[in-house]
């Protein structure tokens, strides 16, 4: 999934689709399983293209769209197994006992900073940065 035009109005129909009660075709399925992880969005799918535009929820600025393609991005990067390296921490950390969607965004941060770092720099993504930092992910639990 991209951070495009063509993946915003998937997500747009997706989450129409979810809030009026219409199933969800097979392909979008996991898109609408990572919709459900954050129903604090669902009002702002129905604001069209004011979506796009970050806004506080829940105290945090957050870009419900970019939200949502980074999730998709890192889902499918432990999904695939691809690279080894994020499935094995996301393992780790809910082995840990982390839990998931926590594990899923401690990630999702990694990746967030060092795709949008690069983007401004104008330089590739450092994949060995990306997995120097992943697999530094830790997790120990509040007494």
């Amino acid at each position: 999934m991209e951070f495009d035009k063509e993946s915003q109005q998937r997500i747009f129909r997706i989450a129409a689709d979810k809030n009026e009660g219409r199933p969800v075709e097979e392909l979008d399925e996991k898109i609408a399983d990572i919709l459900d992880l954050h129903p604090e969005f669902n009002p702002i799918w129905e604001e069209g293209e004011l979506a796009l535009v970050p806004r506080e929820v829940n105290g945090q600025i957050v870009n419900p769209f970019v939200h949502t393609v980074l999730h998709v991005i890192v889902d499918q990067q432990i999904q695939m197994g691809n690279p080894e390296f994020v499935c094995d921490a996301f393992k780790r950390l809910t082995g840990q006992g982390m839990d998931p969607h926590d594990s899923l965004h401690a990630i999702i941060g990694v990746y967030a900073d060092l795709y949008f770092t690069s983007m401004r720099r104008g330089a590739r993504f450092d994949s060995l940065d990306y997995q120097t930092r992943v697999d530094s992910l830790s997790f120990k639990e509040q007494e």
